[in-house]
């Protein structure tokens, strides 16, 4: 049987297959809004087995275990590490026509070298296959960031945290940069004073991005945050339209980012749109990515990146990748189509997981396979030229070059 992860996956058209292995294939990777843990990149983490690594801490899993009926024992409970994994094992030959399916795949085939489909038929092998690779320098922490070529990797971290790990990432000899970003879930509780001396502490260390996930806008706090991250010239991310509040009981046995959360109301236009004036009416808008969970809002957000705009400052209002529930393939292409029919697809700021897994850095390289084939279909609609250059141009700029220019 052909190999189910091989060199054209996703890539149905001649074109795309082009793009992608001429453009797209070997260019490095900027990840600027994850939750991957500093701690473990700082300390070089070695993981015992599989399932510390792959399962733990991945609410993409445990959302599907449960929808497939997994008990929660074998989810998030005491059952052992290699229960758990046979879980999973067991979930993931379910999810066909869901985008773990294709993460999983490319996750054991790119770090693990493991051709087959994980099931319950091949959980033994692939358990003792990438446990034994566990043991190797290049499968610890940041052995995996390294063999997924990333270049720059941003953590999300709380006002208070201590950043002492971000220093000593700095003072090491690991060649990804690792910087922190802002995540802001309460300012109330710090002064000015106080609110300004952290701020710089994270600028010292390199953030340039804060991360805001946004009910209301019409908030005296985000307000303020706004001029101080334009002061800085700070990104300001704002995840919109999150349903965070449904199972009390998942919510006790899961905790706050425990996977439940679903897709919530479209945005606020209104409000939004009096926020963005009022910052640029007192000179303090700052660059902003728009990070819709609802697919609704793709047009009216890509719409109002036109809105807002700054000499000599390309798309400094963006609207962001396709985000959680939509970073499968027709979420991303449903966005490639309303940015490119609404805004300009040559100045989007490219992909980020938003992950707290390690290995779901392979989500670029889906992200890119989708991104050529889209381009593909294109050409063969004869919607866009068969240029190779002005293409792969475009190709360069939405997988790596904007992104860079815009963090860097």
């Amino acid at each position: 049987m052909n190999e189910f992860i091989h060199p054209d996956f996703l890539l149905k058209t001649a074109t795309a297959r082009r793009l992608y292995h001429e453009f797209a294939e070997s260019l490095p990777v900027i990840d600027y809004h994850n939750h991957i843990s500093a701690r473990d990149l700082a300390g070089d983490r070695v993981f015992d087995n599989i399932t510390q690594l792959w399962i733990s801490s991945d609410p993409y899993k445990h959302r599907a275990m449960r929808i497939a009926g997994v008990s929660e024992r074998l989810i998030t409970g005491k059952a052992s590490e290699r229960e758990k994994f046979d879980a999973w094992a067991a979930a993931a030959s379910q999810t066909l026509g869901n985008p773990l399916y294709h993460w999983t795949a490319l996750e054991l085939k790119r770090y693990f070298g493991i051709s087959e489909l994980l099931s319950p038929d091949t959980a033994d092998r692939i358990w003792n296959q990438c446990n034994e690779l566990l043991r190797s320098p290049n499968h610890t922490a940041r052995g995996l960031i390294k063999s997924a070529n990333v270049e720059y990797l941003c953590t999300s971290d709380q006002l208070t945290d201590d950043l002492g790990v971000h220093a000593r990432l700095a003072q090491s000899d690991f060649a990804t940069r690792v910087v922190p970003s802002l995540r802001v879930d309460d300012v109330a509780a710090l002064d000015q004073m106080q609110l300004t001396e952290r701020l710089d502490a994270f600028a010292r260390l390199g953030c340039k991005l804060a991360d805001h996930s946004v009910v209301e806008f019409d908030s005296e706090g985000l307000r303020k945050l706004a001029g101080e991250y334009a002061r800085r010239g700070w990104i300001l991310q704002l995840h919109i339209g999150a349903q965070r509040q449904t199972s009390t009981r998942l919510r006790q046995l899961a905790g706050p980012a425990g996977g439940y959360a679903t897709i919530g109301k479209a945005c606020d236009i209104p409000g939004l749109c009096r926020f963005l004036d009022e910052a640029e009416k007192a000179g303090g808008l700052p660059r902003i990515i728009l990070f819709p969970l609802n697919p609704a809002d793709y047009a009216v957000l890509a719409t109002l990146t036109g809105s807002f705009t700054e000499d000599g400052v390309r798309g400094k209002i963006q609207l962001g990748p396709a985000w959680w529930y939509n970073d499968h393939a027709l979420g991303i292409r449903q966005h490639l189509d309303a940015l490119a029919s609404y805004g300009l697809l040559s100045a989007f700021i490219g992909m980020t997981t938003d992950s707290r897994s390690l290995l779901s850095m392979v989500r670029h390289e889906y992200f890119r396979r989708v991104l050529c084939d889209w381009l593909g279909d294109q050409v063969e609609a004869g919607a866009m030229p068969d240029d190779r250059q002005l293409l792969g141009q475009l190709v360069k700029a939405v997988a790596y070059e904007n992104a860079r220019r815009a963090i860097l």
